[in-house]
């Protein structure tokens, strides 16, 4: 965890979201799922839905000038920005921290890209705080992201109904050296490479290129589940443990125990495992932020739940919280924040 005498606090959390929306009537029309299997099962109010504008690039620039403004910090404070949004983006093969640092004049910081998936914002947190403690020429970090795999979602298929509550956004945060807020303290993964190609876009890599012949399949361009019974009969007895497990990985690694857990911001998933997760931590729904209003934004979620519970004043000074991501891979991952 930081030195007690070199704390990293987030000063702040900007994000950005579309003018469009579905809502669960909408998914439940183009999927022929009823709508209360929508709303209800699934979890989901509405979801965001990516204008001509809203390219992935676009969206983490949008939500990085939204935290600029919000924290009051010049972006000429900025030493390293870490991208840890989603690598489908505006382009193929095209990194966006360069264009991120560019367009909000961080002219002082370098930058790269990250992915862990939807553990990315986890992940990217412990980087930023790593690099604050470790490095002295670094004082300030700004992570940003975007995310628009809802252009990859198939309503009409129902293998992976549990991705129609995948959405759209933007979301960054900065993270300070001797900030005393918000302080990030450890985190925790684990990864079970068994589930490594389990749900793909098979079409436009390097294994099935896309030529005039397939250009026009749609199986090819969208999210696929690969054999599917298999999938669910080896992830769903460890999904929920795994991410409890992780979760107490995380506070032993903070000096905490799992009862020291105080709120959870997780990534959004169906409302079952959102209430068995509680269960495991020994938390009532009102120790947590359920996205249902927004969808799953990916790697964005955990920030997005974050400044939810702040404006809503769910979290208080003395919290202890817990960020609790999972993604394809598969990866579990948490990360615990000091209020």
């Amino acid at each position: 965890m930081c030195k007690e005498e070199v704390t990293c606090g987030i000063v702040g959390i900007g994000l950005y979201f579309p003018e469009n929306v579905r809502t669960y009537k909408d998914i439940a029309e183009l999927s022929g799922i009823p709508e209360d299997v929508v709303l209800n099962k699934l979890g989901i109010n509405r979801i965001y839905y990516p204008g001509e504008k809203d390219q992935t690039s676009e969206m983490a620039i949008w939500a990085a000038e939204d935290c600029l403004n919000r924290t009051g910090i010049d972006p000429k404070e900025i030493d390293l920005i870490i991208y840890f949004g989603e690598n489908y983006s505006d382009y193929q093969l095209f990194s966006i921290a360069p264009k991120v640092q560019g367009k909000i004049g961080a002219v002082n910081a370098w930058c790269y890209d990250m992915e862990c998936k939807c553990g990315s914002a986890v992940v990217a947190l412990d980087q930023a705080k790593k690099y604050l403690m470790n490095d002295a020429g670094i004082n300030t970090v700004m992570i940003a992201g975007g995310y628009r795999n809802v252009d990859k979602v198939d309503y009409k298929d129902n293998g992976i109904s549990f991705l129609f509550d995948v959405s759209c956004g933007g979301a960054a945060a900065i993270i300070k050296k001797g900030n005393n807020r918000r302080v990030v303290l450890e985190n925790a993964n684990i990864a079970d490479g068994q589930f490594a190609e389990s749900i793909i876009v098979p079409g436009g890599g390097s294994r099935i290129p896309f030529t005039p012949e397939n250009i026009n399949k749609d199986y090819l361009k969208y999210y696929r589940l690969q054999d599917p019974q298999g999938f669910r009969s080896r992830l769903a007895p460890i999904t929920i443990k795994n991410l409890a497990k992780v979760t107490e990985m995380a506070c032993k690694k903070s000096g905490l125990s799992l009862s020291d857990i105080t709120f959870i911001c997780p990534l959004h998933m169906k409302a079952s495992a959102h209430r068995e997760l509680l269960g495991y931590l020994n938390l009532p729904p009102e120790k947590s932020v359920y996205l249902s209003d927004y969808g799953h934004c990916g790697q964005l979620d955990m920030l997005i739940s974050m400044r939810n519970a702040e404006e809503k004043k769910l979290i208080k000074e003395g919290d202890v919280v817990a960020l609790i991501a999972m993604g394809f891979g598969y990866v579990w991952n948490a990360g615990i924040v000091k209020w």
